[in-house]
């Protein structure tokens, strides 16, 4: 009888506390997954917008010349040969996308030493040099780098990219019959961005030698003291562009396999 009346008046006193317990816990349970499936819901949602504003996230990188590691080290050796002297200081070495005057975007390979800036047009497929600008770096009075914008009545989407911009114009503005010539030379500046293939590398280490971001700072400690270092977004002047926007969308400027032709 004592067992009886022990479990029939301590199990309805202990069964009452332990069933409120347990829901108590379960409903903390359920309210922190919900609360980590909010959290991850709202972290893969700010990923995809993300990745959504990565220039060439969808290419085909093995189509690229350039994706090839021996071509590359082939390309900077002929270059270092055929440009570089015995008694210049090799500072660093880039695979970079520069973009003309009239925004068409062109595959660079970029030497920079204490003394000069090489920017050169390298051809990926007969392993040559087609030609090539040679910058002092002494005569670079401006370094702008920022995001690359168009001026606010383009047509044009957003680029989403960091740009650098080398100039040695001394502040001049462009002369006309230059700045309206899509044959024109000789522009005082250079503008850079990285290469595609620098969204697609797996390490840093891959990725530094696509990186414009390198460039910049090796010439921030490399140009005169008494030239400007600024820091803003560079404007691209192009407000409609069609021929550009073929250009850059074909991506015309780099050397690729398409299809049974290569250029």
């Amino acid at each position: 009888m004592m067992e009886d009346t022990f479990l029939d008046e301590g199990l309805g006193d202990h069964f009452e506390k332990a069933t409120l317990e347990m829901k108590k816990e379960n409903e903390t349970a359920s309210g922190t997954k919900q609360s980590i499936e909010t959290t991850s819901g709202l972290t893969n949602s700010s990923e995809v917008k993300d990745v959504s504003n990565i220039p060439f996230r969808i290419i085909d990188v093995h189509n690229y010349f350039s994706d090839r590691a021996e071509v590359i080290e082939r390309a900077l050796k002929d270059c270092q040969k055929e440009l570089i002297h015995n008694e210049e200081t090799l500072i660093g070495t880039w695979l970079l996308t520069e973009i003309s005057l009239w925004d068409t975007e062109k595959e660079r390979l970029v030497l920079l030493t204490k003394n000069f800036l090489f920017s050169i047009k390298y051809d990926l497929i007969s392993l040559k040099i087609l030609e090539f600008n040679k910058v002092p770096v002494l005569d670079i009075d401006t370094l702008i780098a920022g995001d690359l914008i168009y001026p606010s009545k383009s047509l044009l989407p957003n680029r989403n990219m960091f740009g650098l911009r080398i100039m040695w114009n001394k502040g001049q503005p462009l002369q006309l019959n230059k700045k309206w010539n899509p044959f024109a030379k000789n522009i005082p500046w250079l503008t850079y961005t990285s290469h595609p293939l620098y969204w697609h590398k797996g390490s840093e280490t891959d990725k530094t030698r696509y990186d414009v971001k390198g460039l910049h700072e090796a010439l921030q400690s490399l140009i005169p003291e008494h030239s400007s270092k600024l820091n803003r977004p560079i404007i691209v002047e192009n407000y409609i562009g069609i021929g550009s926007l073929i250009h850059n969308r074909n991506s015309l400027g780099f050397f690729k396999i398409r299809g049974k032709v290569s250029f």
